[in-house]
């Protein structure tokens, strides 16, 4: 089993690559959604990436919806 440190607010925690569902870049953080619930660390979305051994970078593209919908 291979466990990869992060840092956190509080303590570094471990994170097995296999459990990773998404990462997410937040305001300051980024979110690490695994199938046990969700931990923000403080490392980039591309150093996380990297460090989880994605071996590309895929990112959402998909418009917002406007705010006002007249339907």
């Amino acid at each position: 089993m291979q466990l990869v440190k992060f840092t956190t607010d509080d303590n570094p925690v471990f994170i097995n690559p296999v459990h990773v569902v998404s990462v997410r870049k937040g305001m300051k953080d980024t979110a690490v959604q695994t199938t046990s619930g969700a931990i923000t660390v403080k490392e980039s979305v591309e150093l996380v990436l990297r460090l989880l051994g994605a071996e590309e970078l895929a990112r959402d593209i998909t418009p917002a919806l406007p705010k006002a919908i007249d339907l």
